[in-house]
């Protein structure tokens, strides 16, 4: 395994920062940092993409580390509390992030 070509490593950072900008009009688009699994497919199913397709952006922008991922269970509100299921939640990772 050799080392990256220069292009190799212009083309890498050209494609990270077309998945960002698409990433970030979502989070733009609500106007937080935080965004459930929904809403982001949402937003991209409204601008024409399929579901498999905005599933396939979530995957990259996380192992590209662009966005951090969290499941949070969600709560009947009544006591006792009770579990009722979980939902994916996506966060805007900023520069000074390390996970």
């Amino acid at each position: 395994m050799g080392r990256r070509s220069r292009t190799d490593k212009e083309d890498a950072r050209k494609e990270r920062k077309r998945i960002k900008t698409l990433v970030e009009s979502a989070f733009n688009h609500f106007g937080k940092n935080v965004l459930y699994e929904a809403q982001f497919i949402k937003f991209f199913k409204d601008k024409g993409m399929t579901k498999e397709e905005a599933d396939k952006l979530w995957i990259i922008a996380r192992a590209k580390r662009i966005i951090g991922i969290e499941v949070r269970p969600l709560l009947r509100k009544k006591r006792p509390p009770k579990i009722l299921g979980h939902i994916a939640v996506f966060t805007l990772k900023g520069k000074g992030d390390r996970s």
